[in-house]
């Protein structure tokens, strides 16, 4: 650069040979398209300084053929260096785009990962409780063994002693036979004896050698996990260190609107001084052309010496012409508009808006660039009339540098725009803050076909035999008709279960078989300890991401409400309910629940979301279909909270016992889907039959000296929602096929008398329960029920035994 300046400055000769030259004639026709463009856009900015362009050209024909050489070299190098930055820049922002690319992917790659090691971490702690609770079985069939041999020993030897004191006597003549029975029977029991040890050993072998291998297959999986632990935090430290290396330069790459004004007004003021300080000199050129034409005679010989240098810079810049400069720029215009149609394909009232205000911020910088561009090549031709003087050299090197600032500016606009793209095209995949809920939209949009169930009494049986029977697991299912009596009341009765029992008497399984045998849906959600809020059950709003963590609950209820399960039961599990406290985690829950279904609407979010799902009020919450029960599942050790009384009062409760009936399944029904409309019909159709009964039968209990006492010695009374749930279970239960007293038994032992409220109370006394007791009787023997309340009995009788213990 530094030569080609310093060549600028020697005169050129006036008498050079003209001969034609391809880089004059493309001179020429440039200037010839610059001066028709200019006419043709009089009305523009450019029509103003038409009439420059044109004496800018006559002068260009009047100038000599060494002239003409001189300024179309300029013109190439010019050329050259800007064709340079654009592929710089066109260079750059592929680059930046491959490594947003490469960051998202192994992001994705990370997140899945993760997913995968969960599930196998999660499939490997179940496997380990299963192997466990099967070595706890063992333990236990052991130790029951063993106390059926020790009863056996102890009979025995009263046997024995029963022959010592006088059965020898009055039976001498047996005596004989007795012995040798005896003696086979000592015989055969040291031989059962001992192999009972020899079992014994070989369980404490096995479970020995089963502990070892527990063991080692735990510290083998502990050690893969750790390591995977590991790469995964290696993994997520480098991905950091690229994020920060792409912000930061996305940050470098930044340049503010402001900037680019005042730059543009500052561009123009000095693009103005120095067009007027040309028109200046170009008047004075004629009288300084004249004088330097005896200059140019003396400066011929040492132009000719440069010509050679001229030459060799020529081939430094390459063949690149001016048409190959505006290939490059109409293809990226092309690029911009490709990218214009992603951002129109996919529009929001935001994204809309910020692509408009990036259009119009993209085509002033273009039209900046255009006009600057047009600038540079008027200043390009009036440099061919100038370049004589050092003034000239000076004004072209100002020219140069205001280019190259210009340049600056349009990079930095362009990588901008880039960076605002891929920011849009990020936020564009998150438009939504609902996607799952989304997707339920458009798979559950057809109605599912549903039938109307028989009567209760016979709905009842023949659902025993559909829960008893799981064709496509090939399974089999045994519970009492009293239970499945109990199931279906509960149904009408609350929309909160609680069933109770021991491990192994089929409380999941029977929430999951009814959901099976009526054709409804079921979500099964494993309660997890440490829940505190309904964010826990249903999830929450990340506003950074402004996406909403939709977990298994919240998909449930929304699918309980869509059209393929909107007259279909449908239950959602909670599996371990009391891992952590219902009383926190399910507050809201329980509180909507009490309330008319068309007011049981839960907000999951203060502000509403556009193009949010369907079912959604307002875009932010969503209501507790009536077609919806929460059935959960309690055991009741060290590892779990007990209930509070306002979740017991609300929930219909169950306690499976262990049983092992059995009966001839009938496996030949036929899969059906039962509509849940015609189920709550059938339960409002029981209530309104059996009303004036129940009623009745509510006065005589409050008016009873079973209600006297469990309110004056126990301080227990109840309110207007048990007198609710009576109306609806016993009703249900008569039409199933139950009695009046089994109904009235089950709802006086899991509302009024279980633990914590009459019963497992330190302030009764042992005198407080008999009583109690008896006036339970004469109750029941007033109104004359057919059976005995043997579950509320049961709870007494056991309370009475701890009080005369104490």
């Amino acid at each position: 650069m530094a030569k080609r300046n310093k060549a600028r400055k020697q005169p050129v000769a006036a008498n050079v040979t003209n001969t034609p030259n391809p880089t004059t004639d493309k001179i020429g026709s440039a200037l010839a398209a610059v001066g028709n463009f200019a006419a043709s856009d009089s009305d523009s900015v450019l029509g103003a300084i038409a009439d420059q362009f044109r004496q800018v050209k006559a002068s260009h024909d009047a100038a000599s053929e060494e002239q003409k050489k001189e300024a179309s070299e300029s013109y190439g190098n010019d050329i050259q260096t800007l064709v340079g930055e654009l592929k710089k820049l066109v260079e750059q922002n592929k680059k930046i785009e491959a490594d947003n690319k490469q960051s998202l992917s192994r992001s994705k790659q990370l997140e899945d990962s993760v997913e995968e090691l969960k599930k196998k971490i999660e499939l490997e702690k179940k496997e380990l409780d299963k192997q466990s609770k099967e070595l706890l079985a063992n333990k236990k069939k052991n130790a029951e063994d063993t106390a059926e041999i020790a009863n056996k020993l102890e009979e025995l030897k009263e046997q024995e002693l029963d022959a010592e004191n006088g059965f020898a006597a009055k039976h001498m003549e047996m005596l004989d036979s007795f012995e040798e029975k005896q003696n086979k029977l000592r015989e055969s029991l040291e031989q059962k004896k001992l192999n009972l040890e020899k079992e014994v050993a070989e369980l404490t072998k096995a479970k020995q050698s089963l502990n070892e291998t527990e063991k080692a297959l735990l510290e083998e999986k502990l050690q893969k996990l750790s390591s995977k632990e590991a790469e995964l935090d290696e993994k997520e430290f480098q991905l950091n260190q690229e994020k920060i290396l792409i912000e930061r330069k996305r940050k470098q790459a930044q340049l503010t609107n402001e900037e680019a004004s005042s730059f543009k007004i500052s561009l123009k003021d000095e693009i103005e001084k120095e067009f007027t300080y040309q028109i200046s000199s170009l008047e004075n050129q004629k009288s300084n052309l004249e004088k330097q034409i005896a200059q140019y005679d003396q400066g011929e010989k040492q132009l000719l010496e440069k010509l050679s240098s001229f030459k060799d810079i020529e081939r430094q810049f390459g063949d690149a012409t001016p048409q190959e400069v505006l290939e490059q720029l109409n293809h990226y215009k092309q690029a911009v508009n490709k990218l214009r149609l992603q951002l129109d394909e996919k529009p929001s009232e935001q994204l809309e808006q910020n692509y408009k205000e990036l259009k119009k911020t993209y085509e002033a910088l273009e039209q900046e660039y255009n006009n600057a561009h047009a600038e540079l090549q008027q200043n390009k031709v009036q440099l061919t009339k100038s370049r004589m003087s050092v003034i000239e050299l000076e004004q072209v090197q100002k020219q140069k540098q205001t280019l190259e600032k210009h340049n600056q500016l349009l990079k930095a606009a362009v990588d901008q725009l880039s960076a605002d793209v891929d920011d849009l095209v990020n936020k564009q995949q998150a438009k939504t803050a609902f996607p799952a809920l989304l997707e339920l939209d458009s798979k559950l949009r057809a109605k599912g076909i549903t039938e109307s169930i028989p009567s209760l009494r016979n709905f009842a049986e023949e659902l025993q035999h559909r829960i008893a029977w799981d064709s496509h697991e090939q399974k089999e299912l045994y519970y009492r008709l009293e239970d499945i009596w109990l199931f279906i009341a509960g149904l009408a009765m609350s929309r909160l279960h609680i069933l109770q029992g021991i491990s192994g008497t089929g409380k999941t399984s029977l929430a999951k078989a009814f959901a099976r045998a009526v054709g409804g849906g079921v979500k099964t959600i494993s309660v997890q300890a440490g829940w505190r809020d309904k964010g826990d059950l249903i999830g929450h709003f990340n506003a950074f991401e402004k996406k909403f963590y939709e977990q298994e609950t919240l998909q449930a209820l929304y699918e309980a409400q869509s059209p393929a399960y909107s007259d279909r039961p449908y239950i959602v599990l909670l599996d371990e309910m009391n891992l952590s406290r219902p009383e926190q985690y399910f507050a809201e829950f329980l509180s909507a629940l009490e309330l008319d279904p068309k007011d049981r609407i839960l907000t999951l979010m203060t502000t509403g979301q556009p193009n949010g799902p369907e079912k959604l009020i307002d875009g932010r919450k969503i209501k507790i279909p009536e077609n919806l029960w929460f059935i959960g599942t309690a055991n009741h050790d060290e590892t779990t909270f007990e209930f509070a009384d306002k979740t017991y009062d609300r929930a219909h409760v169950m306690e499976l016992p262990r049983h092992k009936n059995s009966f001839e399944i009938n496996k030949d029904l036929e899969q059906v889907t039962y509509s849940f409309d015609s189920l709550e019909a059938a339960f409002e159709a029981a209530a309104n039959k059996h009303n004036s009964q129940v009623t009745k039968l509510i006065k005589a209990l409050d008016s009873s000296e079973l209600s006297m006492i469990l309110e004056d010695e126990f301080n227990v009374s109840w309110g207007n929602r048990l007198e609710r749930h009576l109306i609806r279970f016993i009703p249900v239960m008569l039409e199933c096929g139950s009695d009046l007293g089994f109904a009235l038994d089950h709802m006086l032992a899991t509302k009024v008398l279980r633990a914590g409220k009459a019963t497992g109370r330190y302030d009764t006394e042992h005198e407080d329960i008999s009583n109690l007791i008896d006036a339970l009787n004469d109750f029941w023997r007033t109104q004359g029920f057919n059976s005995k309340p043997e579950a509320s009995l049961k709870l007494l009788n056991n309370e009475l035994k701890k009080k005369s213990s104490l």
